[in-house]
């Protein structure tokens, strides 16, 4: 495979393996909670991928918070089996303006599937023990309690072994539960057909059993079991294995402590929350609310946007693993995607549609009628299966999501008219505009819509050719010209839908797609994404949530605009997440940023801010497949080393970079030889602004030589 690099790195190839820049990018961080921590959203959580766990407390009382992937309520809607549920019926409702019905059949709220809060262990501790402080060792993902005692200051420790449904804690000599009992979350009551739980404490281990519902037959029921196992010797060899291998596989650093805290802590999530052979996170992953009720919005699979956000930063850092779980998880969910096709379109219809929003076993949840039902916004969920092929492609992968992808099309296939050459669907929306409301349909097809199906049709076309089917790529991409002009005004900026620009300000950049993330096609020549993200801007950040800012600071870092990218996310990570980090919607600051002030826990946030922070170190052009180098760094960060290691690139190549104090730019790469030609690349660094006059004696710049270039 050539490497075709920037003409300063001619020689480059011969040192294409070498190791991180001199200087490169640091270990992950300590995360650090005082005492007390009173609320479960702030708690400092641990998880092996199956099972998850959340600390928090104060004073002589711990709570440990239990939870499980795989623990949900499958239940159909109410009117699932009702010939009313169907695309003809929703399509009628949305043209005669016939809320009541619409909303009666596929929007009956409090009776879907939804995530199954876990359990809460409160231990007591004996002896005058109070805790001092909650920690989080991020690299080695182990908590530890700093207590106080008559004897001193200890540590309690916990961890998660891998593969283990039991949170292993570590007690110190002289520090011991005095009393602990499991606390029942009450929610369960309302569900119904759930038998009694059942515990048993000793001085070995607490543990909490929940039998599946009674009656259940949905292929993934599954019984719950939590708890805690009391250990001496810290965590075992394979599980401390494992977090070096995921720590070495990317890192960054930046000048700045709490964007540097905050970035180690949400790429951890992904070692905590999203592992091989277990689901993908959902809304809250493994840290479901405790707060006596059930989770907000269901903790569904949210696939109009939630879920997607969450693996944005999984490619470029290298979680492999945590890409290919998600994939792997719709595709064993295929019956049951075919069988939704099948009850949206009848009884004949070939194909499979993804839930737009959806529970564990894959059926849909109510909520947002434009956002449960239209087959468009499960086809976002392609576009993020693709990323765990093109960050690590193999001829397996290609073969197996191009088979599923064949599927989605032909499941799209009934949800379109062709009229003069335009596929136009038979209703069309762009999340979350308009809520719930007649504003919430569109003259098809939206921009939203339009970016959507360009991506998969590329992909499609792309999985093709790398399965040795020329024909069959051809026929994907010329399906790419048959959605209909953009919808743009004003010189190039993009509209909601033909005729209808955005209004007011708005959390949802839906009609933005094709600036980010949907990057694998280029915006169309009729679209300017300056204007297009400036007007967006210019509306206002006061109804956003916290994933707008991390989005706006993804679009404004893929502009190269580094200042304005550092700004929206410098503002996600002082006022949009609790005192562990965990993103929260609302403005915690109320300091003016967003009408919203409110406080519900949902991790898409945390992915798109690691993501924004990622493409500010590092660009790509899927297109002329060119990576930059620190295309969009603040000025605050001028004079100031910024570093990254291990960071991926389409094709799987790692790429390690330092911009030193003093401007220079240095890097290296390991390629994946497995890689073929298509996946030749070059790279270049951004230029760089000038650092102030070096002192009298002091060299301020190097030139350039391989893998060097000066400011």
């Amino acid at each position: 495979m050539n490497i075709r690099l920037a003409s300063v790195l001619s020689a480059f190839a011969a040192i294409a393996a070498a190791a991180a820049p001199a200087g490169g990018a640091a270990g992950a961080s300590t995360l650090t909670v005082a005492a007390p921590i009173a609320k479960w959203r702030d708690a400092i959580p641990l998880g092996n991928g199956g099972a998850g766990a959340l600390l928090w407390g104060g004073g002589g009382r711990l709570n440990v918070t239990l939870d499980r992937a795989d623990f949900w309520h499958n239940v159909d809607l109410p009117t699932w089996t009702s010939p009313e549920f169907s695309w003809k019926t929703f399509v009628e409702a949305v043209r005669t303006g016939d809320a009541a019905r619409r909303d009666r059949i596929f929007g009956v709220r409090g009776k879907s599937a939804t995530k199954l809060p876990g359990v809460r262990l409160t231990i007591d501790l004996a002896g005058g023990a109070t805790a001092r402080s909650f920690s989080l060792d991020i690299a080695a993902a182990v908590a530890t309690v700093s207590v106080d005692t008559p004897q001193g200051a200890k540590e309690i420790k916990a961890w998660f072994e891998n593969g283990d449904t039991l949170l292993s804690m570590e007690f110190p000599d002289g520090v011991e539960p005095a009393a602990m009992r499991f606390a029942d979350n009450k929610s369960f009551d309302a569900l119904g057909g759930y038998p009694a739980p059942e515990t048993s404490i000793d001085g070995s281990k607490a543990v909490y059993r929940r039998r599946r519902r009674a009656g259940a037959r949905n292929r993934f029921d599954r019984d719950f079991e939590a708890g805690v196992r009391f250990v001496r010797g810290g965590p075992g060899e394979a599980t401390r294995a494992y977090w070096r291998r995921f720590a070495a596989e990317s890192a960054v650093s930046i000048p700045d402590a709490d964007m540097q805290r905050l970035y180690d802590f949400s790429v951890y999530l992904y070692g905590a929350g999203a592992r091989a052979g277990n689901p993908p996170m959902a809304l809250q992953g493994l840290w479901t609310a405790d707060n006596g009720t059930l989770p907000p919005w269901n903790g569904d699979y949210h696939n109009d946007l939630n879920t997607e956000m969450t693996y944005w930063g999984a490619g470029p850092a290298g979680k492999i693993e945590a890409l290919e779980a998600f994939a792997g998880f719709y595709i064993e969910r295929l019956p049951e995607c075919r069988a939704f096709c099948r009850k949206l379109f009848g009884d004949g219809a070939d194909g499979a549609v993804i839930p737009p929003t959806m529970g564990f076993a894959a059926q849909p949840i109510a909520g947002w009628t434009a956002y449960v039902v239209p087959p468009v916004h499960g086809i976002w969920v392609f576009d993020t299966m693709c990323d765990a092929w093109d960050y690590d492609p193999t001829p397996e992968k290609a073969a197996k999501y191009l088979a599923f992808g064949r599927e989605l099309a032909a499941g799209l296939e009934h949800a379109w008219k062709m009229e003069n050459g335009v596929r136009r669907f038979d209703v069309s929306c762009s999340p979350e505009v308009g809520d719930n409301g007649p504003k919430s349909f569109l003259k098809a097809n939206s921009s939203y819509e339009r970016a959507i199906l360009a991506s998969f049709y590329e992909w499609m076309g792309r999985l093709a050719e790398a399965c040795g089917e020329k024909a069959e790529a051809a026929k994907w991409r010329s399906y790419m010209s048959t959605f209909g002009p953009p919808n743009v005004f004003d010189g190039g900026t993009l509209e909601i839908s033909a005729g209808n620009p955005l209004s007011q300000s708005h959390r949802h950049a839906s009609h933005l797609m094709q600036v980010f993330p949907l990057v694998n096609v280029p915006p169309e020549q009729a679209v300017d994404p300056e204007r297009s993200v400036d007007f967006w801007e210019r509306l206002g950040t006061s109804w956003w949530t916290g994933y707008s800012f991390a989005w706006a600071g993804c679009m404004e870092a893929r502009l190269g605009r580094g200042d304005r990218a550092h700004r929206y996310l410098k503002d996600f990570q002082r006022a949009f997440v609790s005192r562990c980090g965990f993103h929260l919607n609302g403005d915690q600051t109320r300091s003016g940023l967003s009408r919203f002030t409110y406080d519900p826990f949902t991790l898409e946030g945390n992915f798109g801010y690691a993501r924004g922070i990622q493409e500010m170190l590092m660009g790509w052009d899927a297109q002329e497949r060119v990576a930059t180098l620190f295309p969009a760094l603040p000025r605050e960060w001028d004079g100031r080393e910024v570093s990254f290691r291990g960071l991926r690139i389409p094709g799987g190549h790692k790429v390690s970079a330092r911009r030193a104090a003093d401007g220079t730019v240095s890097w290296s790469v390991e390629r994946r030889a497995e890689s073929g030609p298509e996946h030749d690349f070059e790279i270049h660094a951004a230029p760089q602004r000038k650092p102030p006059a070096a002192a009298p004696g002091r060299r301020a710049g190097a030139g350039p030589a391989d893998g060097q270039t000066s400011a």
